[in-house]
């Protein structure tokens, strides 16, 4: 192939991913597109040996590698029908994506440009979501105007407040790294609008948890040490402060009270199914600890253990925990190899610096508390968050700190 296609083919892969980045959040049909658009280039570019020596020594890749290799190996002795082994075999292969991803970021223009993009993308949706408190908007999932209700724009409300989780301490560090004072106070004002948007205008229990880790988490790794404690004790005031000032966390909370006390009684209410389903899922671990029932065998192995067979259609889809959801599939050893990604994620961000390594931790805090109560890596919006920005963060520094680093980088073989 001539260097000149190769190089038209490899500029349009990287055009094709940042393109990604900006539509995964807002539109998920074009985001698959985008993504098949961006491996396509990718393989046709070639390059291979020259795009794994980019990747092959960076932290996420044995994991991520072992685990899917995990999964094709569940595929051997599943008990599960065709169609649910390629179900997880297509939906996890993200998995690899995501090194696909990470090799085609080396170099920190298009780092910038992906996060660019992905800013874009929840500037446009933390702006539906204030319009829309005024607004009917066509493209909204609610459709009701009001102050203190649930304004979810696109896909659920929990994709929506895991993003914009996230997305409030992108904000918070890119104003503590801004030189300009007039930048610093617009990164501090999306922040906040990014917070309230789930304090007070998303019906999500997960979604507070998920910001208030995410606050703790960067303030206990951007706060000078001693400071540390003072700081982290601001926030907590500040988030009961935000609880108390939110009719809809209050009664959300105090509903899951009531669900959690009528476990017994109903198990089909958001918190009493969560519950029940984690004793019938350890019920199938314990069955068989080591590797699982196999690939997909999840969605039939819960039906035999559920009471009811009526209710199988509304707890087989998954656990409502990713940890549990492997253990189903893959027991011990999948558990261990998904939090061994979390984790390489989390040590990583020891070793950088200090702005990446902010963000780093913050999605690693993320990534955990989610799965404990979701499913990101088979919900297919939270997948796309997952994978892509994991691998955005881990090609390296983000391109948008205007001040020097205060913690040296290790050596560039860690990332591409």
């Amino acid at each position: 192939m001539p260097d000149k296609l190769r190089d038209r083919l490899d500029t349009a892969a990287h055009g094709f991913l940042v393109a990604l980045f900006f539509a995964f959040p807002i539109a998920l049909g074009a985001a698959n597109t985008l993504m098949a658009l961006t491996l396509v280039c990718w393989l046709l570019a070639g390059g291979y040996r020259q795009r794994w020596s980019a990747i092959g020594h960076n932290p996420i890749t044995a994991p991520a590698l072992m685990l899917y290799g995990l999964i094709l190996m569940g595929t051997l002795y599943t008990t599960a029908p065709a169609g649910d082994i390629w179900n997880h075999v297509g939906k996890y292969s993200k998995l690899v994506f995501a090194l696909v991803f990470l090799s085609l970021l080396g170099e920190e223009r298009w780092r910038r440009r992906c996060w660019d993009a992905f800013t874009l993308a929840m500037l446009v949706i933390l702006a539906s979501v204030y319009a829309s408190i005024w607004i009917d908007l066509p493209w909204s999932n609610t459709h009701t105007p009001g102050w203190g209700i649930d304004h979810h724009v696109f896909g659920d409300y929990i994709t929506q407040n895991v993003m914009v989780a996230f997305f409030v301490v992108l904000a918070l560090n890119r104003g503590l790294h801004s030189v300009q004072r007039w930048q610093r106070w617009t990164w501090y004002v999306l922040a906040a609008m990014g917070a309230i948007s789930i304090t007070h205008l998303s019906g999500s229990r997960t979604g507070y948890l998920l910001l208030a880790a995410a606050l703790l988490t960067f303030t206990f790794v951007a706060a000078p040490r001693n400071r540390r404690l003072a700081m982290l004790a601001m926030v907590a005031v500040a988030l009961v402060v935000g609880v108390l000032t939110s009719q809809s966390i209050t009664s959300r909370f105090d509903l899951a009270l009531k669900e959690a006390k009528n476990r017994d009684a109903d198990n089909l209410s958001s918190i009493g199914h969560r519950l029940y389903d984690y004793r019938q899922v350890s019920r199938l671990i314990e069955e068989r600890p080591l590797l699982g029932w196999g690939t997909g065998a999840y969605h039939e192995q819960v039906c035999r253990v559920v009471e009811k067979p009526e209710w199988c259609q509304v707890f087989n889809w998954h656990p409502h925990n990713q940890f549990l959801f492997f253990g189903v599939d893959h027991g011990l050893a999948g558990v261990l190899l998904f939090a061994f990604l979390i984790v390489r994620i989390a040590w990583h961000a020891r070793a950088v610096s200090r702005p990446h390594g902010i963000l780093l931790a913050v999605f690693a805090a993320i990534f955990f508390v989610d799965s404990m109560f979701n499913s990101p890596l088979w919900s297919s919006r939270e997948n796309h968050f997952f994978m892509l920005v994991m691998a955005l963060l881990m090609a390296g520094p983000p391109g948008f700190s205007a001040q020097a680093e205060t913690r040296p980088a290790k050596p560039e073989s860690i990332s591409p």
